[in-house]
């Protein structure tokens, strides 16, 4: 089957490596002027406009925003495409790998019978946090957010940190910590820590098993790694979220500069998030 990836941003990025063989990946197709002539991965980007040309069996638009895809499906069939399209909407309501993820390392912590209480930092409004408290029931859950968005300090730094960002200060500010509570089966668990991080780090904070690290910039990302790391038991976790994200290159710029100076492997997962995991050994 030869397979045309509309959209070469993070969505298709992911999408072409989920792939099977014996698929032919043709092209990428993008709307954006500057990444057209490009060959992510030696595959070209194009003009949207030469898709009919090029005889796909099958279009995938690979943009996580619904009514962009929308858009994009409709433009197909302007430029007189009238082949198969698909988006990612039933793949991202049937499964979530980030969420799969998790859970085998949920599963992997309860087998192992490693000690220590979880965190996540990154809350937002505490869909994942939520799932962490489920599978833990036992276990502390350390919850670390503003719930008021990016500071404006993390900003600045993720500007220095990065050539292009489109992080504004008080993005993801509609969230509280009543909203995340009332979200959390076991609510009784939790330990919110409000705040701008490092600052709101107990200085009585347990050995971790596993942290959830999500704070989408550089600056936060390198802090939480340098505060959790040393906090893991032997055999604990990071998830980290957006390692390999188009959307937010500085944390994954962060987690690189964190592991080159330990010599630290990182381990990236093929969810659409770019997630990537942290093993800590004995």
């Amino acid at each position: 089957m030869k397979i045309i990836l509309f959209g070469s941003g993070q969505g298709g990025q992911m999408a072409a490596r989920w792939l099977p063989s014996g698929c032919e990946l043709l092209a990428f197709a993008d709307n954006n002027t500057q990444k057209q002539g490009a060959y992510p991965d030696g595959i070209p980007v194009v003009d949207p406009a030469r898709i009919p040309s090029l005889m796909p069996d099958l279009v995938w638009i690979t943009v996580l925003n619904r009514d962009a895809a929308r858009s994009m499906e409709q433009q197909l069939r302007e430029l007189g495409y009238a082949g198969p399209v698909r988006t990612l909407d039933p793949f991202r309501e049937l499964m979530d790998l980030r969420l799969a993820h998790l859970r085998l390392l949920a599963q992997e912590i309860e087998a192992s019978r490693l000690p220590g209480a979880v965190a996540e930092l990154g809350v937002y409004r505490g869909v994942f946090a939520a799932e962490i408290n489920r599978l833990f029931p036992d276990r502390t859950l350390y919850l670390f957010d503003t719930f008021t968005g990016f500071s404006q300090t993390d900003v600045d730094a993720e500007k220095n940190a990065v050539s292009f960002t489109r992080a504004s200060a008080g993005n993801f500010s509609d969230t509280s910590v009543e909203q995340v509570r009332a979200c959390l089966p076991h609510p009784e668990r939790a330990v919110f820590c409000t705040g701008h991080f490092p600052d709101t780090l107990p200085c009585d904070l347990p050995p971790l098993a596993l942290v959830s690290l999500d704070p989408d910039l550089y600056e936060p990302t390198l802090a939480g790694l340098c505060a959790f790391w040393p906090k893991l038991v032997p055999g604990g976790m990071i998830l980290i979220h957006d390692y390999n994200s188009a959307q937010f290159e500085g944390a994954g710029k962060a987690v690189r500069s964190f592991c080159q100076e330990r010599q630290l492997t990182v381990l990236p997962l093929a969810d659409l998030h770019g997630s990537a995991v942290l093993l800590k050994q004995g």
